[in-house]
């Protein structure tokens, strides 16, 4: 009991201290809580403008808790304590005022959530800065800090959804929403809370302080054997998957289409996480990997950003696509930092990390804008192609390829739902917002959306012709004759008869290339005389693959040509052709009636 009553002492001091310690970011907790609440309660307010309160708190307790960390890391900050949490008040007046729209939208959630990773890289950076500790226990401490929350945040609110179970089943029954309350309290404040509440005064001299400090930074055996012997040799095997894969690539220069960009990221985040967490680590396999990964994470990462540029090529630029770009460049930045300079404090990749995620906001180079512009490019270009494009006006039309259909559909939607066709100059405003957008989209382009490319395979045919021996066929002019058979080849020529003119010897051959049967005769030098294409007639006669007549009159089934070497004419005795939607398939026999002009 002594232990029970112990350690819920404890808590309830350091959360009473992290209230002390952190005001304003509670207070901001405390609003983001009460904001869903009333979102789960159901209420009248503008559910967009409390989203961007929300938005905005959750902005301001991330920056709050920076500036506590740099109070506390610089001395000479503690007089400004004060005016500092009153700066986290204004900049989330002004975060709330020119950071977010009036309505949600993927823009704005993209937004919050790069400025609070670059807030909080910039916060882990403050506290080990100028080497005054080691980034790599710095690192551990929120670590710890985070997964303990996490895991006493999930018991709890697993207990309180078994509580809230029980009462409904055994006693009275209560409101559904008594489980999304629960999770908001545990999840929206009492985890954030309970983690700010572990973490140390980095860089105090208390006595109290420091004590709570050494705790933070011991390394539990269990996470190094996670490290050490879990994680490393997972993320071995999986460098050498990938690098066999993009030997492959190389080989059979077949680029990806899209999946290896998200695979590449994921793995560069893990490699560098495992890295700083193991940078305190000295057993041999820890201090091999923090050698070698370096060097192989950069061609893996070279070849990713290769696939996103050919992605990119194909469909434009994204704000997703831009961001796998960005943390590509970042990756391999990253990893050329680790190898030329002496000192390998991680603690500088993620100060990195802070300035690549600020760039990415800010204009003209920002994600947004970036991504805007390309794809208002790309629309541009297909409706200047298809001559919908007028006077900066849109010009409905009807008959485009499915492809081009698809395109506009999958642009345009793009754009509606980032907020940006109220920047496309050509784009009809009326029809920009929500409750226009929907159900106009055949008025502004003169077609209803194409949401897919399938276009329905060609059905298989099958056509049989016959010669009609009993009607006359026209060989004026005409020397010799062959009956020949023709059939389909993958060979280039194929001799299907031999023939005689003024003594001298001839040859009859056939070649098949993309689904086009050639007859033509050479001389003993093997130079080409005359070729008859047999594509036309075939093409023709499958028109009418549906015909039940199969007999045919000599004319209908006659091919000839004249140059000045030869002149030949094809008359098809009998035909089967099988068509499909990958191959063409023939076989049969014909006529060739040769002569010298």
């Amino acid at each position: 009991m002594s232990k029970i009553k112990n350690f819920i002492n404890t808590t309830s001091a350091n959360l009473k201290s992290t209230v002390a310690r952190f005001p304003a970011a509670i207070l901001f907790l405390v609003t983001t809580t009460s904001i869903v609440f009333t979102e789960i309660q159901g209420n009248h307010f503008d559910d967009n403008i409390l989203a961007r309160i929300a938005f905005s708190c959750i902005f301001g307790a991330f920056l709050s808790i920076g500036l506590q960390f740099a109070v506390e890391r610089f001395n000479n900050l503690k007089k400004y304590s004060l005016m500092l949490n009153i700066l986290s008040f204004v900049s989330t007046a002004a975060y709330y005022l020119f950071m977010t729209d009036g309505s949600t939208s993927q823009s704005m959630v993209v937004h919050l959530f790069v400025i609070v990773f670059a807030v909080f890289a910039a916060t882990l950076y403050i506290q080990s800065s100028k080497n005054r500790l080691n980034f790599g226990n710095v690192f551990l401490a929120h670590f710890k800090s985070a997964f303990i929350s996490v895991l006493y945040s999930g018991v709890m609110f697993l207990g309180i959804a078994a509580i809230v179970s029980a009462i409904d089943l055994l006693l009275f029954n209560l409101d559904y929403k008594a489980y999304a309350h629960s999770a908001n309290i545990v999840f929206t404040f009492f985890l954030p809370v309970y983690y700010l509440s572990l973490l140390p005064k980095f860089n105090s001299q208390e006595e109290e302080d420091i004590k709570k400090s050494e705790i933070a930074y011991t390394y539990p055996r269990v996470l190094e054997i996670l490290v050490s012997y879990i994680t490393i040799p997972l993320i071995s095997i999986f460098s050498i998957v990938l690098i066999i894969y993009f030997i492959k690539i190389l080989s059979t220069r077949v680029w990806p289409v899209g999946q290896v960009g998200p695979m590449v990221l994921g793995y560069s985040a893990a490699v560098y996480v495992i890295y700083i967490l193991g940078s305190n680590l000295t057993n041999r396999l820890v201090v091999m990997f923090r050698k070698v990964f370096p060097y192989v994470l950069i061609p893996l990462v070279a070849m990713q950003l290769v696939s996103s540029y050919i992605r990119i090529e194909a469909y434009g630029i994204t704000e997703s696509r831009y961001y796998v770009v960005l943390f590509g460049i970042f990756s391999i930045t990253g990893a050329l930092m680790l190898i030329l300079r002496k000192n390998k404090n991680p603690g500088a990749i993620v100060l990195l990390a802070a300035c690549f995620a600020v760039i990415s906001i800010i204009p003209p180079v920002d994600a947004f804008t970036v991504s805007m512009n390309s794809q208002k490019s790309r629309l541009e270009e297909i409706l200047t192609r298809n001559e919908m494009l007028k006077n900066n006006e849109i010009i409905p039309k009807s008959d485009l390829t499915v492809l081009d259909r698809h395109e506009i559909t999958s642009i345009t939607d793009y754009m509606f739902r980032m907020g940006y066709l109220d920047d496309v100059e050509f784009f009809p405003e009326k029809y920009a917002k929500e409750n226009t957008y929907y159900g106009n989209f055949d008025k502004i382009y003169g077609f209803n959306p194409q949401y897919g490319i399938y276009v329905p395979e060609e059905e298989p045919r099958f056509m049989y012709a016959m010669l009609d021996v009993s009607k006359q066929m026209d060989i004026e002019g005409y020397d010799q004759f062959i009956k020949a058979n023709i059939f389909t080849s993958s060979s280039e020529k194929v001799k299907i008869g031999d023939i005689n003119l003024d003594g001298k010897n001839y040859t009859i051959n056939q070649k098949f290339i993309d689904n086009e049967l050639i007859i033509y005769a050479s001389d003993e030098n093997n130079a080409t005389l005359v070729e008859v294409s047999l594509k036309q007639l075939i093409d023709g006669l499958l028109e009418f693959a549906g015909d039940s007549k199969a007999v045919m009159a000599p004319e209908v089934l006659t091919v000839n040509r004249t140059t000045k070497a030869m002149k030949m004419k094809v008359i098809i005795n009998e035909l089967n052709v099988d068509l499909t939607a990958d191959n063409m398939n023939i076989n049969g026999n014909i006529f060739v009636f040769v002569a010298i002009p």
